[in-house]
């Protein structure tokens, strides 16, 4: 197979560069441009496949020709983009930000930045704003995938009947996708990040690189390509967050990516291959490897410096410069390094400079991570701030339940604090817990509680019993989404079943109900909720459905004779405050701004959801209602800090310190002596516990 110049290929890069970048800036009008990843690697597995059967079919294959070839292709760009993202990082990121910045160049640098990521992030959840080299997984999968299949192609055409060669590629295509769609529901974040789930994609293009599929007229091709060119914006216009991918969804990008090669490999001069030929989508699929490496570290960095999201607007501005320094890094940066090596001149060279870059940068990451993140001289508050900035919930990841496989609570022993009742010896899962009297239910928000919640029991000589999962709170179940946890809509409801299930068996004197309802009645920015038939509610549909699923989880508790308390949720700051003080601090600005927030402003965001909690324990004796935003907040403003110390780690959740502020407010012990001696607890008669003093 020839591999002459075709202006088409070029693009149809465009086709996928600039959906990425406009989705990347959050254009409303690209809900689904994170496609154009998905053509990028049909396209690759299409160039680089038919360079590599070209060259085995002639006898000429060369790994280390090979090696030259992407290292050329790849490095140069790649390292100028991780120096200059390097720089501006040490320079803008505090400390907690640069230690993960570090991790993910590392990882990036030595090409597994697909698996860092999906252990430690979501590509869809806003967190991912925050990370300049979250692009870079796709990098790697392309580079993972080039490590094994030059070696499978060669022993295949080496050793292997040419009439065995089609039904193999497409068994591995067939195998990839099922692999991908299958880990979509148990696994969805895996299954967004990882090789084995797209390497399909790229094996379509390898399929038409090896002649797999028998070319047509002309006149079909260019009907093929428009029927390509539908798929494709079809995908990019109707797509979004939500969309289950990239299962068998990702098959609308990837065939219409591969529709376009085989109707342009067929001689087609259709609309479609003229459009794509024309000036403007060759320059843009010229640069688009550099455009793709520039425009997303300047997303997040100039962001990230303005401590805000960035407009649409803004975007549209850094978009441009972008497609400046991408055609810069074109001409003086791409360009010159694909040239081959002059005659005499060791081929070796281009693999040793590589590795020596590789070595460098590495070498900065590990020195960062070394140093904790820590370049710059900082005072004793502002490194409390920070340590408390990447501080991680211990409970998050021991009593969470699980978002694949079957529901089951977490029977782990570090979910139980308090008086420890003896589990039965050889015991294993539920049997092997000691037993609790106090039964906490949530998500995230009732997870920030344990630690002070823990103690509180402790001292009331009673134990107390986490379960949790992040962004499902106790709402029965109404079919709750988050952009950034994939499945939730079907593990949530199952959840909050075993949660009553586990009530009815183990009779706990007493159940704390705690979550961040405020998203629920208000509608915030990533979360929905839905009913039965996958419709999504309005935000006055949506509280009505808070309320009823609410009332159902408490109806399902109390009917067992078991007293409930509803923990209203803490308010909500527009930043983290210790990320603010460390910042704030760098930047030589005043800290004070961080330390509260306005009163009335605060609470504007909670009273719905503090409403919907009153009246649901309105008329019930079993039922008791703690509003924590009443409590944490003063006459004007409600404050970060307690007695000196930050009582929140992130803009919602509490610090161990807060939640034994928390605690002090809610009176635990207080609530189960009412329960013991069967009567209503502190608050009878209102739905509301009257304020105990703070501790």
């Amino acid at each position: 197979m020839g591999l002459a110049y075709r202006a088409d290929v070029d693009g149809l890069r465009a086709l996928a560069i600039v959906p990425v970048v406009l989705f990347h800036i959050h254009l409303s009008a690209f809900p689904g441009g994170y496609v154009g990843v998905d053509i990028f690697f049909v396209i690759s597995g299409y160039l680089i496949t038919a360079i590599l059967f070209r060259d085995m079919k002639a006898g000429r294959f060369s790994l280390l020709d090979f090696y030259d070839r992407r290292i050329r292709r790849i490095f140069p760009a790649l390292f100028v983009v991780l120096v200059a993202t390097t720089l501006a990082a040490v320079f803008i990121m505090v400390p907690s930000d640069l230690l993960l910045y570090a991790r993910s160049l590392r990882a990036t640098t030595l090409f597994f930045s697909n698996i860092y990521f999906a252990k430690n992030l979501n590509y869809f959840q806003p967190e991912a704003d925050l990370n300049p080299l979250l692009h870079t997984w796709s990098l790697a999968v392309e580079e993972q995938f080039y490590i094994f299949f030059p070696l499978i192609l060669f022993a295949l055409i080496r050793w292997v009947r040419p009439n065995l060669l089609r039904p193999i590629i497409l068994v591995l295509i067939v195998a990839s996708l099922a692999h991908a769609e299958i880990r979509l529901s148990r696994n969805p974040i895996e299954s967004f990040f990882s090789l084995p789930t797209r390497a399909w994609e790229l094996l379509i293009g390898s399929a038409l690189a090896l002649g797999l599929v028998p070319l047509v007229t002309p006149r079909k091709g260019a009907w093929l390509s428009l029927a390509g060119l539908a798929l494709i914006v079809c995908a990019i216009a109707f797509y979004d967050r939500h969309t289950r991918f990239p299962g068998l969804a990702a098959l609308a990008p990837c065939l219409g990516a591969a529709l376009i090669l085989h109707g342009g490999a067929s001689g087609a001069k259709g609309i479609v291959q003229r459009m794509l030929a024309s000036p403007v989508p060759v320059f843009f699929g010229r640069i688009s490897y550099s455009l793709y490496l520039w425009h997303w570290p300047l997303l997040v960095l100039i962001g990230y410096y303005l401590e805000r999201h960035l407009s649409p607007t803004e975007g549209l501005m850094i978009a441009a410069v972008s497609v400046g320094l991408a055609t810069l890094s074109l001409f003086y940066v791409e360009a010159p390094f694909r040239k081959r090596h002059r005659a005499g001149t060791s081929r070796w060279i281009p693999v040793w400079a590589g590795g020596a870059a590789m070595a460098l940068v590495v070498a900065f990451a590990l020195t960062a991570i070394a140093r904790d993140g820590r370049f710059w001289p900082m005072s004793a508050f502002a490194q409390q701030a920070d340590a408390l900035a990447r501080a991680q919930d211990p409970y998050m990841s021991w009593c969470s339940a699980p978002l694949s496989g079957p529901m089951r609570m977490p029977a782990k022993p570090q979910c139980v604090v308090g008086r420890q009742a003896a589990a039965p010896s050889g015991a294993s899962g539920e049997a092997a817990l000691p037993a609790f009297d106090v039964l906490l239910w949530g998500d995230s928000h009732a997870s920030a509680l344990m630690a002070g919640l823990g103690e509180a029991a402790t001292r009331a000589d009673a134990s107390i019993r986490l379960v949790m999962l992040p962004a499902c709170p106790p709402l029965g179940e109404v079919v709750t989404l988050h952009e950034s946890i994939k499945g939730l809509e079907r593990q949530c409801p199952a959840f909050n079943r075993g949660v009553l299930e586990l009530i009815a068996e183990k009779r706990p004197k007493l159940v704390v109900m705690a979550g961040r309802w405020s998203p629920w009645t208000s509608l915030q920015p990533g979360f929905a909720i839905r009913d039965g038939n996958d419709r999504y509610l309005s935000a006055e549909e949506a509280r009505a459905e808070f309320a009823r699923g609410l009332a159902r989880s408490v109806e399902g508790v109390t009917r067992l004779g078991i007293p409930v308390v509803l923990v209203g949720q803490v308010p909500e700051f527009g930043f983290s405050p210790p990320h603010c003080i460390t910042r704030a601090e760098f930047s030589g600005a005043d800290t004070a701004r961080c330390l509260s927030q306005d009163r009335e402003k605060t609470l504007a965001g909670l009273a719905a959801s503090n409403q919907v909690l009153l009246d649901v324990a309105k008329g019930n004796p079993l039922v008791t209602t703690v509003l924590l935003s009443d409590r944490f907040c003063g006459k004007e403003n409600c404050p970060a800090m307690e007695a000196g110390t930050l009582i929140y780690r992130d803009p919602n959740h509490l610090s161990v310190e807060g939640s034994r502020a928390a605690a002090g407010f809610i009176n635990l012990a207080g609530i189960l002596r009412a329960a013991a001696g069967g009567q209503q607890a502190a608050g009878q008669g209102t739905g509301q516990a009257p304020p105990p003093a703070i501790r």
